[in-house]
């Protein structure tokens, strides 16, 4: 179990917050975000914000303009007023207005575009608690007609809901029922990337993005929530630390303790420390890329963060030829703990590449190769079904601000890793497990629409890859509350058939101080 003073210890934020009581109803205004609603200090929802993504699924950065709590004889309304934007360029201006009477929690968000740009998202969102896992829900459609469902307990590689206009669910002794104006709305699983809630939005996936928003186009959606006591005898569903093991004698903390690891730095040159100020010993995880001007020059750069320690290599390469050649170079070039390879598009290990990475087993004989995705865990459940055929170790990375840079969303990331790395095994059915990188940011974009910057220089003096990637370091990376992250994070990914976690970079403004290892 992870102990409540380490789940309590907050991640370093500075948004303003407040709470508002009014009636059985309590939530905290934290920036533009209405969160942690309860009634009768049952959670009803994680949160509820306005949400804006462009065309690379990039979630824009919110400014609070102003934020209003009015006392009326009959309740409360609140009223937040953010712009939102993206590399400093805000694209839209909204409002969240909220009115609570009685049982009713009603949310409006009305939005106004200030400049075009191109939308894969707008709107309204709702967070439900993971907590609320296994518990029956049923799902309103905008043909009349309900469908009896349930919030998933294993993390669900698709949406558990779909064509959704309402939900109704019951939590203890409080029945919901929440309805949805404005759009046609679905429901995905958070957990997929670490987050501890299941996400109500709209704009289904099934339908085309991104959608181009001209000036002055407009959005108005809301949601409105009614609860009621009832008679269950139970007591409210609270998600546990530690999911449930299939079987009892599966206990993932009696397994080996798993190899720890490092990333190759992409920091510029310049940063390097002395080579004596590296970890001696710890394996060095590189992904170069085929065929690109760098990647010898990647490679001998991870070599030199080893010290003399072996490297793990996960290239990125859609062309299993070239992949062929690429892992009889690297072997010929020093010590290899591990070869895996995923393709450039979809970050996952297709069967081609699958094959030829045995081709590279057999021919070698010793030679350890690891398939599955460089990129979150959602991408290898979603895509498991691929790797029906592949009897080898799997891997996935984790980062836990893939939606979200609030100190809750990082604080409660750790308790979803558990949930994480357990529904990993179940999807590795006895094979081995490497996770990794986990990085407090991610190190790409998994998700862009948009064509890759092309490389053009055969050298790394300016850095490569994450150092390129727009906020890919957390302000946070040296400090104590990251070094206690990464510890705990290590903790909670301890799964049946776990043998290796690889954590940040070896050095520089993503590098590691060496404070896990030891975890």
């Amino acid at each position: 179990m992870i102990d409540d003073d380490a789940r309590a210890e907050a991640w370093p934020d500075a948004t303003p917050e407040e709470s508002v009581t009014v009636g059985p109803w309590r939530l905290r205004l934290r920036g533009t975000e209405v969160a942690d609603l309860t009634h009768d200090g049952t959670p009803v929802l994680r949160a509820v914000r306005f949400v804006t993504r462009d065309h690379d699924w990039r979630t824009a950065e919110d400014t609070l303009i102003s934020r209003t709590v009015d006392r009326t004889s009959t309740g409360v309304d609140v009223r937040i007023a953010a712009r939102s934007g993206f590399d400093g360029d805000d694209v839209l201006e909204y409002t969240v207005a909220v009115r609570i009477e009685g049982d009713v929690l009603r949310v409006d968000g009305s939005a106004t575009t200030l400049r075009a740009f191109r939308r894969n998202r707008v709107g309204l969102v709702a967070l439900h608690p993971a907590g609320l896992a296994g518990v029956p829900l049923v799902v309103e459609h905008p043909d009349g007609r309900p469908s009896i469902t349930s919030y998933p307990l294993w993390i669900a590689p698709h949406q558990p809901a779909v064509d959704v206009v309402g939900y109704r669910w019951t939590a203890g002794s409080i029945a919901v029922a929440m309805t949805m104006t404005g759009d046609v709305f679905e429901m995905e699983d958070q957990r997929n990337w670490s987050d501890a809630s299941f996400k109500t939005y709209s704009t289904p996936l099934a339908e085309p993005f991104p959608v181009a928003l001209e000036p002055g186009d407009t959005v108005r959606q809301a949601f409105t929530l009614r609860c009621a006591h009832v008679e269950t005898g139970g007591s409210v569903t609270v998600l546990s630390d530690v999911p449930p093991v299939e079987d009892p004698a599966e206990d993932p903390t009696a397994s080996p303790a798993p190899v720890l690891q490092l990333l190759a730095s992409s920091a510029p040159a310049a940063l390097r420390p002395p080579d004596d100020a590296l970890r001696p010993g710890v394996p060095v995880l590189v992904e170069p890329v085929v065929g690109a001007p760098n990647a010898a020059a990647v490679l001998a750069s991870a070599r030199r963060d080893a010290v003399h320690a072996p490297l793990d290599v996960r290239f990125v390469t859609d062309d299993p030829v070239a992949l062929r050649a690429a892992i009889d170079d690297v072997l010929s070039s020093g010590a290899v703990v591990r070869v895996g390879a995923f393709d450039p598009r979809t970050h996952v290990t297709t069967p081609a590449l699958q094959q030829a990475l045995r081709e590279a087993a057999r021919a070698d004989g010793g030679l350890e190769v690891v398939a599955g995705t460089r990129a979150h865990f959602t991408e290898l459940n979603r895509a498991i079904e691929l790797f029906r055929d592949w009897d080898g170790p799997l891997t996935f990375s984790v980062t836990p601000q893939m939606h979200d840079r609030s100190r809750a969303q990082v604080t409660e990331a750790v308790r979803m890793l558990r949930w994480v790395a357990m529904s990993a095994s179940r999807l590795a059915a006895g094979r081995a497990l490497h996770v990794g990188p986990v990085t407090l940011r991610p190190r790409f974009n998994a998700v862009a629409t948009s064509a890759p910057v092309p490389l053009t220089r055969a050298d790394v003096e300016d850095g490569h890859g994450p150092e390129f990637v727009p906020d890919a370091t957390d302000p946070e990376q040296h400090s104590p509350a990251a070094d206690a992250w990464f510890r705990r994070a290590v903790h909670a990914l301890r799964a049946p058939g776990l043998v290796s976690i690889t954590l940040d970079e070896a050095w520089g403004p993503r590098g590691s101080t060496g404070r896990s290892l030891s975890a």
